[in-house]
Protein backbone atom coordinates (compact mmCIF):
# COMPACT_ATOMS: atom_id res chain seq x y z
CA UNK A 1 0.00 0.00 0.00
CA UNK A 2 2.75 2.47 0.77
CA UNK A 3 4.50 1.86 -2.65
CA UNK A 4 1.28 2.54 -4.66
CA UNK A 5 0.54 5.88 -2.28
CA UNK A 6 4.24 6.63 -3.11
CA UNK A 7 3.41 5.91 -7.23
CA UNK A 8 0.38 7.83 -6.49
CA UNK A 9 1.81 11.24 -5.31
CA UNK A 10 4.66 10.78 -7.86
CA UNK A 11 2.48 10.60 -10.77
CA UNK A 12 0.15 13.51 -9.57
CA UNK A 13 3.24 15.97 -9.44
CA UNK A 14 4.67 14.80 -12.56
CA UNK A 15 0.94 15.69 -13.96
CA UNK A 16 1.15 19.32 -11.99
CA UNK A 17 4.77 20.42 -11.74
CA UNK A 18 7.13 21.45 -14.90
CA UNK A 19 10.36 19.67 -15.10
CA UNK A 20 12.25 22.91 -15.65
CA UNK A 21 14.97 23.13 -18.44
CA UNK A 22 15.86 19.62 -19.93
CA UNK A 23 18.31 17.72 -19.02
CA UNK A 24 21.72 16.92 -21.21
CA UNK A 25 22.95 13.06 -22.00
CA UNK A 26 26.30 13.54 -21.56
CA UNK A 27 28.99 10.66 -22.93
CA UNK A 28 31.38 8.17 -20.78
CA UNK A 29 34.50 10.25 -22.50
CA UNK A 30 35.26 12.18 -24.88
CA UNK A 31 37.16 10.73 -28.00
CA UNK A 32 37.38 6.88 -27.03
CA UNK A 33 34.99 5.29 -29.89
CA UNK A 34 33.45 2.35 -28.31
CA UNK A 35 34.41 2.27 -24.97
CA UNK A 36 31.78 1.56 -22.71
CA UNK A 37 33.52 -0.30 -19.55
CA UNK A 38 35.41 1.08 -16.85
CA UNK A 39 36.87 -1.41 -14.77
CA UNK A 40 33.95 -3.70 -13.75
CA UNK A 41 31.33 -1.11 -14.58
CA UNK A 42 29.64 -1.11 -17.79
CA UNK A 43 28.37 2.49 -18.79
CA UNK A 44 24.34 2.72 -18.74
CA UNK A 45 23.66 6.39 -19.59
CA UNK A 46 24.58 9.87 -18.19
CA UNK A 47 22.72 13.43 -17.64
CA UNK A 48 23.76 16.70 -16.97
CA UNK A 49 20.78 18.15 -14.83
CA UNK A 50 20.12 22.18 -14.88
CA UNK A 51 16.90 22.57 -13.56
CA UNK A 52 15.58 25.78 -13.68
CA UNK A 53 15.18 25.89 -9.77
CA UNK A 54 17.94 27.57 -8.55
CA UNK A 55 17.78 25.62 -4.94
CA UNK A 56 18.61 22.46 -6.73
CA UNK A 57 22.07 20.97 -6.26
CA UNK A 58 24.91 20.39 -3.96
CA UNK A 59 24.13 16.58 -4.46
CA UNK A 60 25.80 14.67 -1.40
CA UNK A 61 23.35 11.86 -1.25
CA UNK A 62 19.89 10.00 -2.04
CA UNK A 63 18.23 6.95 -2.58
CA UNK A 64 16.12 5.21 -5.55
CA UNK A 65 13.19 2.93 -5.09
CA UNK A 66 13.42 -0.47 -6.57
CA UNK A 67 11.76 0.18 -9.77
CA UNK A 68 14.50 2.60 -10.43
CA UNK A 69 12.10 5.09 -11.09
CA UNK A 70 12.00 7.32 -8.35
CA UNK A 71 15.16 9.09 -6.76
CA UNK A 72 15.07 10.71 -3.75
CA UNK A 73 18.75 13.48 -3.22
CA UNK A 74 19.33 15.58 -0.76
CA UNK A 75 21.49 18.47 -0.93
CA UNK A 76 24.02 20.91 1.40
CA UNK A 77 21.46 23.42 1.89
CA UNK A 78 19.35 20.89 3.31
CA UNK A 79 16.77 19.83 0.86
CA UNK A 80 14.77 17.21 -0.71
CA UNK A 81 14.75 16.78 -4.14
CA UNK A 82 12.46 13.91 -6.24
CA UNK A 83 13.42 12.79 -9.65
CA UNK A 84 11.71 10.72 -11.69
CA UNK A 85 14.08 8.89 -14.37
CA UNK A 86 13.86 8.05 -18.04
CA UNK A 87 14.68 5.29 -19.85
CA UNK A 88 15.84 4.49 -23.83
CA UNK A 89 14.27 1.59 -25.02
CA UNK A 90 17.83 -0.56 -24.21
CA UNK A 91 17.31 0.60 -20.62
CA UNK A 92 19.99 3.54 -20.39
CA UNK A 93 19.21 6.33 -18.60
CA UNK A 94 18.37 9.28 -21.02
CA UNK A 95 16.77 12.13 -18.74
CA UNK A 96 15.29 13.23 -15.73
CA UNK A 97 12.60 15.48 -14.49
CA UNK A 98 12.41 17.51 -11.25
CA UNK A 99 9.23 16.71 -9.61
CA UNK A 100 9.66 17.87 -6.07
CA UNK A 101 12.02 19.95 -3.82
CA UNK A 102 11.46 20.87 -0.83
CA UNK A 103 13.08 22.06 2.34
CA UNK A 104 13.76 18.97 4.70
CA UNK A 105 12.47 19.56 8.35
CA UNK A 106 14.25 19.19 11.46
CA UNK A 107 14.07 17.50 15.06
CA UNK A 108 12.08 20.54 16.43
CA UNK A 109 9.87 19.92 13.17
CA UNK A 110 10.73 23.53 11.47
CA UNK A 111 12.60 23.73 8.18
CA UNK A 112 16.06 23.65 8.00
CA UNK A 113 16.45 25.41 4.53
CA UNK A 114 17.68 28.56 6.03
CA UNK A 115 19.76 27.05 9.26
CA UNK A 116 23.66 27.23 8.49
CA UNK A 117 23.50 23.74 10.16
CA UNK A 118 22.00 22.16 6.84
CA UNK A 119 24.40 20.59 5.38
CA UNK A 120 22.85 16.87 4.60
CA UNK A 121 26.09 14.59 3.88
CA UNK A 122 24.49 10.86 3.89
CA UNK A 123 21.18 8.56 3.98
CA UNK A 124 20.72 5.11 4.73
CA UNK A 125 17.60 3.28 5.45
CA UNK A 126 17.01 2.15 9.05
CA UNK A 127 16.64 -1.94 9.99
CA UNK A 128 13.10 -0.76 11.80
CA UNK A 129 12.14 1.72 9.26
CA UNK A 130 12.06 5.09 8.16
CA UNK A 131 15.43 6.90 7.12
CA UNK A 132 18.96 7.74 9.19
CA UNK A 133 20.08 11.57 7.77
CA UNK A 134 23.76 12.52 8.53
CA UNK A 135 24.37 15.96 9.06
CA UNK A 136 27.74 18.22 8.99
CA UNK A 137 28.97 21.23 10.98
CA UNK A 138 26.53 20.72 13.26
CA UNK A 139 27.23 17.01 13.19
CA UNK A 140 24.30 14.87 14.17
CA UNK A 141 22.10 11.96 12.97
CA UNK A 142 18.18 12.09 12.83
CA UNK A 143 15.32 9.34 11.96
CA UNK A 144 12.73 10.10 9.89
CA UNK A 145 9.69 7.47 10.67
CA UNK A 146 8.63 5.50 7.75
CA UNK A 147 6.03 6.85 5.58
CA UNK A 148 4.66 6.88 2.15
CA UNK A 149 6.25 10.54 1.59
CA UNK A 150 9.86 10.28 3.02
CA UNK A 151 11.44 12.89 5.08
CA UNK A 152 8.37 14.61 5.45
CA UNK A 153 7.32 14.12 8.95
CA UNK A 154 9.27 15.67 11.83
CA UNK A 155 11.99 13.38 12.81
CA UNK A 156 13.82 12.23 16.07
CA UNK A 157 17.75 13.07 17.62
CA UNK A 158 20.29 10.07 17.87
CA UNK A 159 22.46 9.01 19.57
CA UNK A 160 26.02 10.69 18.65
CA UNK A 161 28.72 7.96 17.50
CA UNK A 162 31.98 8.05 20.12
CA UNK A 163 34.71 9.86 18.53
CA UNK A 164 32.34 12.37 16.25
CA UNK A 165 33.28 15.26 18.62
CA UNK A 166 36.65 15.00 17.11
CA UNK A 167 35.48 16.34 13.78
CA UNK A 168 35.95 19.70 12.13
CA UNK A 169 33.22 20.89 10.81
CA UNK A 170 32.99 19.93 7.34
CA UNK A 171 34.73 16.07 7.37
CA UNK A 172 32.72 14.49 9.22
CA UNK A 173 29.95 11.38 8.33
CA UNK A 174 30.30 11.57 5.01
CA UNK A 175 29.26 7.81 3.61
CA UNK A 176 26.17 5.37 5.53
CA UNK A 177 24.46 2.28 4.34
CA UNK A 178 22.25 -0.22 5.65
CA UNK A 179 24.06 -3.74 6.18
CA UNK A 180 22.68 -7.29 4.84
CA UNK A 181 22.56 -7.99 8.60
CA UNK A 182 19.97 -4.99 9.37
CA UNK A 183 22.65 -2.23 10.46
CA UNK A 184 23.99 0.96 9.63
CA UNK A 185 27.44 1.63 8.58
CA UNK A 186 28.69 5.14 8.70
CA UNK A 187 31.79 6.32 8.02
CA UNK A 188 33.65 9.68 8.40
CA UNK A 189 35.51 11.44 5.51
CA UNK A 190 38.40 12.54 7.48
CA UNK A 191 38.63 11.78 11.33
CA UNK A 192 41.85 9.71 11.16
CA UNK A 193 42.26 6.55 13.47
CA UNK A 194 45.81 6.35 12.45
CA UNK A 195 47.83 7.52 8.97
CA UNK A 196 46.11 4.75 7.38
CA UNK A 197 42.25 4.19 8.53
CA UNK A 198 39.53 6.46 8.71
CA UNK A 199 36.95 6.28 12.17
CA UNK A 200 33.66 4.38 11.14
CA UNK A 201 30.82 2.86 12.81
CA UNK A 202 28.37 -0.41 13.01
CA UNK A 203 25.02 0.48 15.02
CA UNK A 204 21.84 0.65 15.43
CA UNK A 205 21.09 4.25 15.67
CA UNK A 206 21.03 3.59 20.21
CA UNK A 207 24.29 2.35 20.13
CA UNK A 208 27.54 2.42 17.55
CA UNK A 209 31.04 0.36 17.71
CA UNK A 210 34.15 2.25 16.38
CA UNK A 211 35.42 0.74 13.09
CA UNK A 212 38.41 1.30 11.07
CA UNK A 213 37.97 2.20 7.26
CA UNK A 214 40.91 1.75 5.13
CA UNK A 215 42.58 4.59 3.75
CA UNK A 216 43.21 4.42 -0.52
CA UNK A 217 45.60 7.77 -0.69
CA UNK A 218 44.69 9.63 -2.69
CA UNK A 219 40.92 9.37 -2.28
CA UNK A 220 38.45 9.68 1.07
CA UNK A 221 34.71 8.00 0.99
CA UNK A 222 32.10 10.14 0.13
CA UNK A 223 29.15 7.56 -0.45
CA UNK A 224 27.58 4.26 0.42
CA UNK A 225 24.83 1.96 -0.51
CA UNK A 226 23.94 -1.35 0.19
CA UNK A 227 24.34 -3.90 -3.12
CA UNK A 228 21.64 -6.82 -3.87
CA UNK A 229 24.31 -9.37 -2.71
CA UNK A 230 24.71 -7.89 0.86
CA UNK A 231 28.20 -6.15 0.14
CA UNK A 232 28.52 -2.29 0.34
CA UNK A 233 29.83 -0.08 -2.72
CA UNK A 234 31.20 2.80 -1.75
CA UNK A 235 32.16 5.90 -3.82
CA UNK A 236 35.95 8.04 -3.20
CA UNK A 237 37.46 11.03 -4.01
CA UNK A 238 40.60 12.85 -4.45
CA UNK A 239 40.72 16.12 -4.92
CA UNK A 240 43.98 17.97 -6.32
CA UNK A 241 44.08 21.75 -6.05
CA UNK A 242 42.66 23.96 -8.09
CA UNK A 243 40.35 22.29 -10.36
CA UNK A 244 41.47 18.60 -10.83
CA UNK A 245 39.00 15.68 -9.18
CA UNK A 246 38.81 11.88 -9.28
CA UNK A 247 36.95 9.21 -8.31
CA UNK A 248 37.17 5.78 -6.80
CA UNK A 249 34.41 2.95 -6.72
CA UNK A 250 34.91 0.10 -3.96
CA UNK A 251 32.67 -2.36 -2.57
CA UNK A 252 33.31 -3.23 1.16
CA UNK A 253 32.32 -7.32 1.55
CA UNK A 254 29.87 -8.12 4.20
CA UNK A 255 32.14 -10.29 5.31
CA UNK A 256 34.94 -7.39 6.38
CA UNK A 257 31.81 -6.07 8.72
CA UNK A 258 33.38 -7.44 11.66
CA UNK A 259 33.61 -5.73 15.32
CA UNK A 260 37.48 -5.24 15.97
CA UNK A 261 38.51 -6.21 12.28
CA UNK A 262 39.51 -2.99 9.74
CA UNK A 263 37.09 -2.28 7.00
CA UNK A 264 38.80 -3.29 3.65
CA UNK A 265 37.65 -2.42 0.46
CA UNK A 266 38.20 -4.02 -3.01
CA UNK A 267 37.93 -1.67 -6.23
CA UNK A 268 35.40 -1.81 -8.94
CA UNK A 269 36.96 1.28 -11.00
CA UNK A 270 38.12 4.43 -10.94
CA UNK A 271 36.85 7.55 -12.74
CA UNK A 272 39.49 9.55 -14.08
CA UNK A 273 40.07 11.44 -17.13
CA UNK A 274 39.57 11.02 -20.24
CA UNK A 275 36.38 9.06 -18.71
CA UNK A 276 33.49 11.98 -17.25
CA UNK A 277 35.25 13.05 -13.48
CA UNK A 278 33.23 15.62 -11.22
CA UNK A 279 32.62 15.77 -7.57
CA UNK A 280 30.57 12.56 -7.05
CA UNK A 281 29.59 12.38 -3.52
CA UNK A 282 26.49 10.26 -3.73
CA UNK A 283 25.62 6.50 -4.68
CA UNK A 284 22.58 4.25 -4.95
CA UNK A 285 22.44 0.90 -6.05
CA UNK A 286 19.39 -1.33 -6.95
CA UNK A 287 19.05 -4.76 -8.87
CA UNK A 288 17.01 -4.68 -12.36
CA UNK A 289 14.73 -7.03 -13.85
CA UNK A 290 17.40 -9.60 -15.02
CA UNK A 291 19.37 -9.68 -11.83
CA UNK A 292 21.79 -6.58 -13.41
CA UNK A 293 23.04 -4.97 -10.38
CA UNK A 294 22.53 -1.11 -11.37
CA UNK A 295 24.88 1.70 -9.35
CA UNK A 296 24.24 5.06 -9.60
CA UNK A 297 26.59 7.89 -9.09
CA UNK A 298 25.34 11.93 -8.38
CA UNK A 299 27.79 14.85 -8.51
CA UNK A 300 27.97 17.75 -5.35
CA UNK A 301 28.29 20.82 -7.75
CA UNK A 302 28.42 23.42 -4.44
CA UNK A 303 26.12 25.68 -5.95
CA UNK A 304 29.15 26.86 -8.62
CA UNK A 305 28.99 27.86 -12.18
CA UNK A 306 32.19 25.89 -12.41
CA UNK A 307 30.32 22.55 -11.83
CA UNK A 308 28.27 20.42 -12.94
CA UNK A 309 24.93 18.56 -11.30
CA UNK A 310 25.67 14.89 -13.33
CA UNK A 311 24.07 11.35 -12.32
CA UNK A 312 25.82 8.53 -14.07
CA UNK A 313 24.54 4.74 -14.33
CA UNK A 314 26.55 1.86 -14.79
CA UNK A 315 25.51 -1.87 -14.44
CA UNK A 316 27.71 -3.90 -12.43
CA UNK A 317 29.64 -6.96 -13.37
CA UNK A 318 29.38 -10.19 -10.92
Amino acid sequence: MIRFLSSLLLLCALATTPAGADTTPIPLHAGLSGQDRIGRLVWRGGIEMNFDDPRFGGISAMEIDPGGRTLTALTDRGHRAELFLEYDLAGNLSAAKLVDLEPVIGAVGRSIEDDRNSDIEAIARMPNGGWLVAFERNHRLLHYPASFAPLRAAPRLLLTPPGLERARSNLGIEAASETADKKILLISEDIKTTGAFNFAWLGNGAEWIPMAYTLFPPYKPTGAALLPNGDIVVVERRFTPPSDVGSRVARIPRRSLRPGAPIQTVEIARLEKPFVTENFEAIAARSAGRGQTIIYLASDNNFSDEQRNLLLMFELLP
